[in-house]
């Protein structure tokens, strides 16, 4: 159980780093932020998903419902999911970013333009 709890967090970790980069070198293939990563998932062009487990647990029912449905509504499409925990550093990284982000599978260079 250990080893199959730390392959999942090196996995969290290795996305968490390919989200920095791409944030770094093709900003228009990453977005941060609940508004940019429900309009990139509108638009079928999230390809990684990344959130905290936190978001899960919000009190608000239906804030919580709406994060539970863009993950089911990834997982059907064949999305890769990565649900971090906020036990763990990587979880702590995200949050600071928002709580949610992703790796778009192409540029949408308009998203920038959007408000949070």
């Amino acid at each position: 159980m250990n080893m199959r709890k730390d392959t999942k967090a090196a996995q969290e970790v290795r996305a968490l780093d390919d989200f920095f980069d791409m944030l770094s070198n093709d900003t228009a293939r990453a977005c941060c932020g609940s508004k940019h990563v429900e309009v990139a998932h509108e638009q079928v062009a999230v390809q990684t998903l990344l959130i905290t487990d936190d978001l899960f647990r919000n009190a608000d029912i239906p804030t919580r419902q709406k994060y539970v449905n863009l993950v089911n509504s990834m997982k059907d499409s064949g999305g890769n999911v990565h649900i971090f925990s906020s036990m763990h550093v990587s979880g702590e990284q995200l949050a600071q970013s928002i709580g949610i982000a992703a790796i778009l599978g192409f540029r949408l260079p308009d998203l920038e333009d959007i408000e949070m």
